[in-house]
């Protein structure tokens, strides 16, 4: 496959756009801030058969009385 002017191009600024992106992340979280605040809380899910199996675990005594 032939590389085009165009390629090198666009490779080349994504590569300087996932820098800035680092750099930008690096002081987000240097500032106090949470994975939350930086992805954005639709990109944060939970697996939701680990938290029943691990409150089930939690409470197990609470649910005998």
């Amino acid at each position: 496959m032939a590389r085009t002017r165009k390629d090198i191009e666009t490779r080349r600024k994504i590569k300087h756009l996932k820098a800035i992106r680092g750099l930008e992340r690096r002081a987000h979280f240097e500032a106090g801030g949470t994975l939350e605040g930086w992805l954005g809380r639709h990109m944060m899910e939970i697996d939701r058969m680990k938290e029943a199996h691990r409150r089930a675990c939690r409470n197990w005594k609470n649910d005998e009385t």
